[in-house]
């Protein structure tokens, strides 16, 4: 070995040890004389969204990280109760965090026009930062949160947003550096995560009082199985069809036509197709629904929400046909699965009336799946009356959850 290279070698060691001595002492500084900081404030990203013809009160978040312990976080990494953190609550410190953002976007500045009025509201779900040191290992934090916002007292977002920010302390976006202590990284890195989470919300707050014609819907698509997100494809048909595709973590984010109705249908490799409609309101423009597909197997039972009939008859309510032409499809594209249908209803009629009105009702369906081509061999059918209720008969929320149509794959 040269001189030279060993001098080279004996000064690099140097200071890394120095580093390394450096980061210890900090560390052994901030848990003598630590004086907890407040929330660190990274600069938001969002530009384009305009406050100044709006009032905005922002609601002491709600902590409900409690609900939330035991979800797994980062490989081995749960989360769990920490101490706090900063010089007020958490709670308190989001809030002024978001408070702090609103400055940006000039809250409130516009003169002689009306100021409408937007409230937001947090519910914190995860808020978990950790840190092992900057030398030592990756760090990283998770936040999530569920947000509201209303403007004038009419419902305008209701979604759930999440980052998940990690850093080895020398990557591009971390705004801290390796000298610092666990504390100071701990308060960074989690800044940061929340920062990303704000900017979501912030972007699609811009997007509702922008587009008027126009809604956002996000989800995740899971297996019913094992809750581990599903690739698929997510239609929603109203005016026109929207069309979105999931990664394999079954997220999906897509732009349809507001205030309309709209039907659903979610198709899978391996799973049954999903079928649902529902209506945004008059005034919402983001808000997430999450689906759960029922993967193709013996004994799977797939319930049938949107398969409705006129009371006491065996006529089909119009917006049944689209939850059936998605179970004539599925049997189109699976060729070898046959099912049962089962009827079911409440208990507040003749017991014996009750299972012939569900076995035709059956018998209906069936003649409709075979209409549009299906094996009449590969579909059998009973009507179970009130004799299998999912739920309680006193009420009409319970009866209604009683009254339905199913299906079970009895060979695929």
């Amino acid at each position: 070995m040269s001189k030279s290279f060993g001098s080279f070698l004996c000064y690099s060691f140097a200071l890394l040890l120095c580093a390394t001595s450096a980061f210890g002492q900090n560390t052994l500084n901030a848990r003598l004389f630590y004086v907890k900081p407040v929330l660190y404030h990274s600069k938001s990203k969002a530009t384009r969204l305009n406050l100044s013809r709006y009032d905005v009160v922002v609601a002491l978040p709600e902590d409900h990280r409690a609900d939330f312990y035991g979800e797994l976080v980062y490989k081995n990494t749960k989360v769990h109760a920490l101490d706090e953190f900063f010089r007020s609550p958490t709670m308190n410190e989001i809030q002024s965090k978001i408070e702090e953002d609103l400055k940006k976007f000039n809250v409130g500045k516009a003169r002689n026009v009306h100021h409408d009025k937007i409230g937001i509201a947090t519910a914190v779900e995860v808020f978990y930062p950790k840190v092992s040191g900057f030398l030592n290992g990756k760090s990283f934090a998770k936040v999530r949160l569920a947000l509201i916002a209303t403007l004038n007292d009419s419902l305008l977002i209701k979604n759930t947003y999440e980052s998940f920010y990690i850093t080895n302390g020398v990557d591009h976006e971390f705004e801290g550096d390796l000298d610092m202590t666990v504390e100071d990284g701990t308060n960074v890195t989690i800044g940061m995560a929340l920062r990303q989470t704000l900017d979501q919300f912030y972007n699609d707050l811009n997007f509702a009082l922008t587009r008027k014609n126009k809604m956002i819907v996000t989800g995740i698509i899971t297996s019913a199985k094992t809750k581990q997100g599903v690739a698929a494809q997510v239609v929603f048909t109203s005016d026109s069809s929207y069309t979105a595709t999931t990664a394999a973590d079954g997220k999906f984010r897509i732009v349809i036509a507001a205030a309309r109705p709209h039907s659903a249908q979610i198709t899978a490799s391996g799973f049954v197709n999903f079928s649902s409609t529902f209506t945004g309101g008059a005034t919402l423009k983001v808000i997430k629904k999450d689906f759960q597909l029922q993967p193709i197997e013996i004994g799977a039972l797939v319930k049938l929400d949107n398969v409705l009939f006129y009371m006491g008859t065996t006529d089909l309510l119009q917006e049944s046909y689209a939850e059936l032409n998605g179970v004539v499809a599925f049997l189109k594209k699976n060729a070898k699965v046959r099912i049962e249908l089962r009827g079911h209803t409440d208990n507040q009629g003749d017991a014996n009336k009750d299972v012939i009105l569900s076995q035709q009702r059956v018998d209906r369906i069936k003649a409709y799946l075979v209409s549009k081509g299906i094996n009449t061999r590969r579909i059998t059918g009973k009507g179970f009356g009130g004799a299998q209720p999912i739920s309680s008969n006193a009420t009409e929320e319970g009866r209604k959850l009683n009254r339905r149509v199913e299906f079970v794959i009895l060979k695929n």
